[in-house]
């Protein structure tokens, strides 16, 4: 029997819905604040670890945000590519990522939602028009998408950390969230 492809086991939008706010450095343990306040590329930070870092396309769509998503990128009712993906080191999935790009306002940069199976991250980090704003965590349930995505791909069920901030590129507001995985250092 033939393995169903990675990208084609999970329903799209998983979604990153969540009590975002701003972190107390002082409340999280240190391996978990390493994992959330890490200001550099994700992506590089990864390959750090491990020579065999790949996306996995979870989903891209356009679309319609959630509220407190066009509420991070200060604006509402426009359409949007969503984008969902799994970073994985070794083939096992790390991180769960979320990205809202408007692709109408990235009509200068259209590679930014032609991204395929490379990493969006990496993309913004070398790039000298990018800005990267503050950081916003939040904690999923074990029955939140995070989740259950975690459940089905790892075998565990627990709660998750997760990070978000808005990238300014050439002008444009781009929200990136991302969510660990139970194999992610950040948990004991």
């Amino acid at each position: 029997m033939t393995a169903m492809p990675l990208s084609n086991q999970f329903s799209f939008p998983i979604g990153t819905v969540a009590d975002w706010h701003t972190p107390n450095p002082t409340q999280l343990a240190p391996n978990r604040r390493d994992w959330l306040l890490d200001a550099g590329s994700l992506t590089a930070k990864l390959k750090a670890h491990h020579d065999s870092f790949s996306v996995t396309v979870i989903g891209q769509n356009e679309g319609y945000a959630e509220p407190c998503e066009y509420a991070a990128l200060g604006f509402t009712g426009e359409r949007v590519t969503i984008r969902e993906v799994l970073l994985s080191l070794d083939g096992k999935p790390w991180v769960f990522a979320r990205s809202i790009l408007p692709h109408l306002r990235l009509r200068a940069n259209p590679e930014l939602t032609h991204l395929g199976d490379q990493p969006l991250g990496e993309h913004l980090f070398t790039r000298t028009d990018t800005t990267a704003g503050p950081i916003q965590i939040a904690e999923f349930s074990a029955t939140s998408g995070a989740g259950m995505l975690n459940s089905q791909l790892h075998h565990c069920s627990h709660s998750l950390w997760g990070r978000r901030r808005v990238f300014s590129v050439a002008g444009t507001q781009i929200l990136v969230s991302e969510v660990f995985l139970s194999p992610t250092p950040c948990y004991p």
